[in-house]
């Protein structure tokens, strides 16, 4: 899986999938790297792209994924 695809933020990156489960470290991490990159990695950009939520923000439930 490519680093720039959304799908990888959605369902395999270790801090976003982390974040939006609520784990406590990974939110403080997502939210440091969103403030430095503004915006989230490049799979989170996609993702933001592709989906229209941000990297922390869960899926609508009207979004399909894959």
């Amino acid at each position: 899986m490519n680093l720039t695809d959304p799908d990888f933020c959605e369902s395999h990156c270790p801090i976003c999938t982390n974040a939006r489960k609520g784990n406590a470290l990974a939110v403080i991490v997502q939210k440091i790297e969103m403030a430095i990159t503004f915006g989230g990695c490049p799979s989170g950009r996609a993702r933001r792209k592709k989906y229209g939520v941000k990297p922390n923000e869960s899926l609508p439930p009207d979004v399909k994924e894959h």
